[in-house]
């Protein structure tokens, strides 16, 4: 026991194990709160994991065009996205034209081989036990396929959306993710960085092969099932093969359920003799798969522990569904091979140094001294981590509390995109609140004309608009995919355009609100400011006062530059589709100018929905020019207005704009959407001078590369030059 008092009475294993559970709990409520984000963004960690799984697949291709054949970074990167999307898009092909349109009839055929399997054994009197049992089985296999069935052909929106994040994401990933890596880790210590970089390009490598030698084997295994099953007989042989292919990627469990389904379809429609000759086949190949080509595929991958597995697979189906199980091994293969990496980063720097630290702690009687160094760091970082995180929540929730924050959120980004106008009256000669009144009423006139144009144009006409862009994309012969995508706008767009009808009142309120608090902002605010700064300590003021700046600027650039481009986008699709004699012109001209403040995203969609318009309704002549503008009007938004937008005024890499857009949805809704971009760049420009304002040791030099006051430069983020923006 420590000799330290208060000490005394409790026992040194209790005191150890009390040292480490804390640091334990939390360590895994960290854990768990990371969990919950991701569950509650399931689009955004779907579209990264697609991202991450992707690039390790196909990476080497890039590396090769990149080290053998001498290729830049960009058209490797392109040509790597290219193939990996071709491959996606055939698998994703091959799921729904050979396994979506048969769910139906196989699911029922399942259903006849249980009920004859279960009168079966009723019939040769075998104990209730047995029969209870096999139902279970029968029953959870019936489940899974069932949950997998809707899933895979759930809502298509979603799914779009997370393909084209993932699919855009794979390309900035494999352009500029070792430079992200650099940026993430600048701040660790030399040693630190080479042990996680080379652990993680290792583990990186590792789950790579995994995932390309899986696919062998699942593409082999599919391939030999497909075989069996012609040679004797049984129907359904496409959606059979395709469930083969995916639960190859489920190790252990997924081969089990795969040849329980095959079983129970020959059962009910072959007899009991074929299920015997087919599970006979099924592990003369398997013990072949394994003898041949398993070794083989496996050779320089991670091996994850049979238990393990079955704990991920499970943890991934609770809490993702069918994509946790497809991720769940790769995921915890990466973990595992990365983890001692991280132990040893959070370790002291040196033996001495470990051993002089022990000394310490327990001279002045710490529980430090009971636990290991990198786990105290851990648990350290962990509940403080904890603290930063809700009050981040209490922070969101504050913004997105309608009555509250609606009108300060709006006064703010008006006040910041306003003041520089604010500032030429003052220099002409107006007092301060001249010049914000007259500043004020001109944007109250500018919203409120918006506001009843939106009104008027939208109200009644979104469904049309809705119907019609269905209606030509079921023109297009397409399949359902194009309808069911258009259709699946109707519930988002429509209760929207009701909500702005129905509470006019409200939306009033929240206006006249706003409008007032944007004077006082626009006529008060530097004052306001200035006292602020008089409280904080002179050697950080300058800091915090250029950060508030930057803020300024940041929501000032984005909030005009976006305006600015998207009543030129509104315009321009408005008067084509006038021009053209094509309905609906006005409504989707306001459509595209609130589309354009949501980046990449909003024009694409605006715009393909007149093109449908246009073939839904139009002749050839209307179809391509809608065609010609759609495709020119989003490589330009894409390549050249975005990037200039959202790289210099916000200082965000493309790819975390692609992904704030989805974040802000389901924090914000279309709002969230809309105003996510600022708000992450303003997080982006200003962390740095943040953390410097809160760090006491001011005399060690400012931290996380904050330069002295009056040399402020932006964060290492900023200086990376993003990669143009692709037209979606």
């Amino acid at each position: 026991m420590i000799d330290v008092a208060g000490d005394q009475l409790v026992p040194a294993w209790l005191q150890r194990l009390a040292a480490i559970g804390w640091r334990v709990l939390a360590t895994l409520l960290v854990g768990a709160v990371f969990a919950a984000v991701g569950i509650y963004l399931s689009t955004v960690t779907a579209a990264i994991l697609v991202g991450v799984i992707v690039v390790a697949t196909f990476g080497p291709i890039d590396q090769y065009l990149r080290t053998r054949r001498g290729w830049p970074r960009g058209p490797a990167a392109a040509i790597t996205s290219v193939i990996a999307l071709g491959a996606v898009i055939l698998t994703v092909f091959l799921v729904v034209v050979a396994f979506v349109p048969y769910t139906i009839d196989l699911l029922r055929t399942i259903q006849a081989a249980v009920d004859g399997l279960l009168g079966w054994l009723t019939n040769i009197g075998a104990p209730p036990g047995l029969i209870d049992l096999v139902t279970g089985l029968i029953r959870g296999v019936e489940g899974w396929l069932t949950a997998a069935v809707a899933q895979l052909a759930g809502p298509i929106g979603t799914v779009v959306t997370i393909l084209v994040l993932g699919g855009f994401l794979t390309f900035y990933l494999l352009e500029d993710g070792d430079r992200a890596w650099a940026t993430i880790t600048e701040n660790l210590d030399e040693w630190r960085k080479d042990a996680l970089t080379a652990r993680g390009v290792v583990a990186f490598s590792q789950v790579g092969d995994y995932l390309r030698g899986t696919a062998i084997l699942a593409v082999t295994a599919a391939l030999s099932r497909v075989a069996f099953l012609l040679v004797l007989g049984v129907p359904f042989v496409g959606p059979l093969g395709v469930i083969v292919f995916l639960s190859g990627f489920v190790p252990y469990l997924g081969p089990l359920f795969a040849t329980a389904v095959l079983s129970l379809v020959t059962l009910a429609t072959r007899g009991p003799v074929a299920v015997v000759v087919l599970l006979l086949l099924i592990v003369a190949a398997g013990f072949a798969q394994n003898r041949l080509l398993t070794r083989f595929v496996y050779r320089s991958t991670v091996r994850v522990p049979a238990a393990i597995v079955l704990i991920v697979v499970s943890a991934g189906a609770a809490l993702f569904g069918i994509g946790g199980v497809f991720a769940a091994v790769p995921v915890g293969a990466a973990i595992a091979a990365f983890a001692p990496a991280v132990i040893q980063a959070l370790g002291a720097d040196s033996d001495a140094k470990a051993a002089r630290t022990v000394q310490d702690e327990v001279g002045a009687g710490s529980d430090r001294a009971l636990v290991p160094i990198w786990l105290d760091r851990l648990g350290q970082w962990s509940w403080r981590a904890l603290v930063v995180l809700a009050l981040a929540a209490v922070a969101v929730q504050l913004i997105v509390v309608p009555i509250f924050s609606a009108p300060v959120v709006i006064a703010i980004i008006v006040a910041c995109a306003m003041k520089p106008s604010s500032d030429r009256l003052r220099e002409r000669g107006l007092t301060p609140t001249s010049a914000a009144l007259v500043v004020t009423l001109g944007t109250v006139l500018v919203v409120s004309v918006v506001l009843v144009a939106t009104i008027v144009s939208l109200a009644g006409q979104l469904p049309e608009i809705v119907a019609q862009a269905s209606t030509g994309a079921s023109h297009m012969n397409l399949g359902p995919v194009p309808s069911d995508l258009v259709r699946s706008l109707g519930p988002t767009l429509i209760p929207t355009a009701a909500a702005l009808v129905s509470n006019v009142a409200g939306i009033a309120v929240v206006l006249v609100t706003a409008a007032l608090l944007t004077f006082f902002f626009l006529r008060d605010g530097p004052d306001w400011w200035a006292r602020l700064l008089q409280r904080i300590p002179a050697n950080r003021r300058a800091v915090l006062g250029d950060a508030g700046a930057r803020a300024a600027r940041i929501v000032n650039g984005s909030t005009v530059g976006t305006g600015i481009v998207s009543f030129f986008g509104a315009v321009t699709q408005g008067v084509t589709m006038a021009i053209l004699g094509l309905p609906l012109a006005f409504p989707i001209a306001v459509l595209t100018f609130f589309g354009g403040f949501i980046p990449y995203v909003g024009t694409f969609i605006t715009t393909g929905l007149g093109f449908l318009i246009a073939v839904a309704v139009g002749d050839t002549f209307d179809i391509v020019v809608m065609a010609i503008f759609t495709v020119v009007f989003n490589i330009v938004q894409g390549n050249f207005v975005a990037p200039l937008v959202y790289g210099k005024a916000v200082s965000l890499h493309p790819a975390v704009v692609l992904l704030a857009a989805p974040i802000g949805a389901a924090v914000g809704g279309i709002v969230g959407m809309i105003l996510v971009v600022p708000v992450f760049g303003v997080i982006a420009a200003t962390w740095r001078s943040i953390i410097y304002l809160f760090d006491p040791g001011e005399e060690r030099g400012t931290p996380f590369g904050v330069q002295p006051a009056g040399e402020i430069q932006p964060p290492a983020v900023e200086s990376t030059s993003p990669a143009p923006a692709r037209s979606s």
